[in-house]
């Protein structure tokens, strides 16, 4: 990528530094292995990273140390170019951008989209709600080994599958805060079990009345069960879905930019929309400050 095209909408690679710092370290840069705050300076690395020593545990480390940042070949303000991005545009268009390799581009696209489940998990308690959604996802990006287009047959009736091309999404709301979680199903056999994973045993669960949600109050994790039939009516007192619905209208309208989604990492794009919901104000700082190492 030339010199002037980074000008044009690239942030500089000092702010991006100085904003990293801030997520990870506050006011006061502390070691990452041991948490130390005896660090002193020992110059700076090859991608312009400021190193550090640590006194404590005598070990070296680096502002990109850690982080979702450190393994790539990209210059920071290039990777932080992609994260903004990939909120609303296909990783074909970011890759057009930078002048960079798609695939390349992709690796660290899924590698933030993988980082966002990790990020800020929690568990269902008191009154939550539990609904199903059927997305549009197929075998984008994948060729078959003759390069041939795959048959498609005549849709199928009923509800959709995994194998299908259209996957069940499970999207769980715990209502006191509005978390959510969506998870990727490939059918919807074990609906229950996956929704009472989650449950700390307190939950009282609002769903409709699809047949796989009978008896799931008998699961452990979950207390008790509402349920409201859509065909007479949508809210009975607590029982009822919307908090789900409404995530169900940003997941639609988010998907919708990226013009077809590959079902093998559907789930990767939904912890990223899960992120965002989940903390509006502050998802891109708890990327900058996630710790892969564990």
């Amino acid at each position: 990528m030339d010199q002037e095209s980074a000008q044009v909408f690239l942030p500089s690679r000092e702010r991006c530094f100085e904003r990293l710092r801030l997520a990870r370290f506050g006011e006061t840069v502390t070691c990452v292995h041991c948490e130390s705050d005896a660090v002193v300076k020992r110059g700076t690395t090859g991608k312009d990273a400021q190193q550090y020593w640590c006194k404590n545990c005598e070990t070296y480390f680096n502002d990109l140390t850690d982080t979702i940042f450190g393994q790539h070949r990209f210059e920071l303000e290039e990777l932080f170019y992609m994260v903004k991005e990939m909120r609303s545009e296909t990783t074909a268009q970011i890759a057009r951008d930078l002048d960079r390799d798609y695939e390349a581009v992709l690796d660290f696209v899924h590698e933030v989209q993988e980082t966002s489940g990790n990020i800020g998990e929690f568990e269902l308690s008191e009154v939550c709600e539990a609904d199903e959604i059927y997305v549009t996802a197929g075998e984008k990006g994948r060729e078959d080994e003759d390069s041939s287009p795959r048959e498609r047959g005549p849709k199928k009736k009923g509800r959709g599958d995994f194998e299908g091309d259209k996957p069940p999404v499970l999207t769980l709301v715990r209502r006191s805060d509005g978390r959510v979680r969506f998870i990727v199903c490939k059918d919807l056999q074990e609906a229950d079990e996956e929704i009472a994973a989650y449950g700390d045993g307190s939950v009282i669960l609002c769903t409709d009345g699809y047949s796989i949600y009978e008896d799931i109050e008998e699961k452990e994790g979950v207390d008790g069960h509402l349920t409201v039939t859509h065909s007479d009516t949508y809210v009975i007192g607590d029982a009822h879905t919307n908090t789900c619905e409404n995530r169900h209208s940003f997941l639609r309208q988010w998907l919708a930019n990226f013009r077809g989604v590959s079902k093998h990492h559907l789930q990767k794009y939904l912890n990223f929309l899960a992120l965002k919901l989940n903390s509006p104000e502050d998802w891109f700082e708890k990327l900058l400050c996630y710790n892969v190492s564990g």
